[in-house]
């Protein structure tokens, strides 16, 4: 079974990768395997999300636009309670390819920003902001594990969202397609 969601808006080692079937587990995320064909820019960035040493899901980025423009992900039954106590994350093998590979919590000094924020979202662009919030293309409620559930807390995996969106979003795995885990989840943001 195979979600599509869709959002407009105008306008070896994992990590950032050539190609996701050569990624550790990270075809694993995608649907029978395959992965996006057809609209990829050359500029895209194709990320073998990483969080604790562990690939969690899919996401091809646009560091120009700094947003995600697919994400692909398995949906793991869950309490579809949304986790508020981890850190927002970069990703710091956007800014240089010799960075780790895994999605690490935003440093407390914003000076330390500038030396990635070229090339991806940092917390400033969703400072006082009114009518967006930070709305997850593979959100919390659909991990299970706490580890899981702390990935999806990486500023390339979120899109700038009107607030009411979330407020009509499933939120219990009940409304979601048979309601059962290892369901892939695609994600596509058309521009």
């Amino acid at each position: 079974v195979m979600v599509l969601t869709s959002v407009a808006l105008q306008g070896v080692q994992a990590g950032v990768v050539s190609d996701f079937n050569h990624a550790e587990r990270c075809k694993d995320s995608l649907y029978m395997g395959t992965p996006p064909r057809g609209y990829l820019s050359n500029s895209f960035k194709k990320i073998c999300q990483r969080y604790e040493d562990k690939p969690r899901y899919a996401t091809v980025y646009d560091p120009r636009r700094h947003i995600p423009i697919f994400s692909a992900y398995t949906f793991k039954k869950s309490d579809g309670e949304k986790k508020v106590d981890f850190p927002w994350m970069f990703e710091p093998q956007l800014a240089s390819e010799k960075s780790s590979s895994n999605m690490e919590p935003f440093p407390q000094s914003t000076s330390m920003h500038m030396n990635f924020e070229d090339t991806q979202a940092v917390l400033e662009d969703y400072a006082d902001v009114v009518q967006y919030e930070r709305g997850q293309l593979n959100p919390d409620e659909h991990q299970a594990d706490p580890l899981d559930k702390a990935s999806t807390y990486s500023l390339t995996n979120v899109v700038p969202q009107i607030r009411e969106f979330n407020l009509h979003r499933p939120q219990t795995t009940q409304q979601l397609p048979g309601g059962r885990a290892g369901v892939h989840v695609v994600g596509l943001l058309l521009h």
